[in-house]
């Protein structure tokens, strides 16, 4: 084994200033070399990771997309039914309206029944009474009969 394959370098070589340069230009050489191999490993590895990256991504957001497109779809579907809700819900409300006006209507027909057993009374005790109370009698039942035709209107 030699020197020169085992890269031992002797002393005289660095004495001598050409050699010198040579080894210089020769360590530069190997080092650059050694570098432009390592920066080429390193260029590839990060180009295979960002496609990676790349691709991870890309599903992420394909899933993302897919279902944001199944929820604009039950969002659509949900307006329509809350579309037909309100339309029974105002019929609904409708119905409400009439039911509440329902015990009012059957007040003003009992008190139309009432008036009108008033109106007989007040007609046999008419019957029974002289002149002069029968006319006061004749007022009370006219202002009864006023009551009972506000009462059906």
């Amino acid at each position: 084994m030699s020197a020169a394959t085992e890269k031992v370098h002797q002393m005289e070589d660095y004495q001598n200033k050409d050699g010198v340069e040579a080894i210089e230009q020769e360590i530069a050489a190997s080092v650059s070399e050694t570098a432009q191999k390592d920066m080429g490993k390193v260029a590839i590895i990060i180009s295979f990771m960002a496609v990676v990256l790349l691709v991870v991504f890309f599903y992420g957001l394909n899933q993302n997309l897919s279902n944001l497109t199944s929820e604009v779809k039950d969002l659509q579907s949900v307006r329509g039914e809350v579309a037909d809700l309100n339309t029974h819900m105002e019929a609904v409300d409708g119905r409400l309206v009439e039911l509440e006006k329902l015990p009012l209507k059957t007040r003003h027909i009992i008190m139309d029944g009432i008036i009108d057993e008033m109106n007989q009374k007040a007609a046999y005790v008419g019957a029974q009474l002289d002149e002069a109370e029968q006319a006061k009698l004749a007022q009370v039942q006219e202002i009864l009969k006023d009551v009972q035709s506000g009462l059906q209107k």
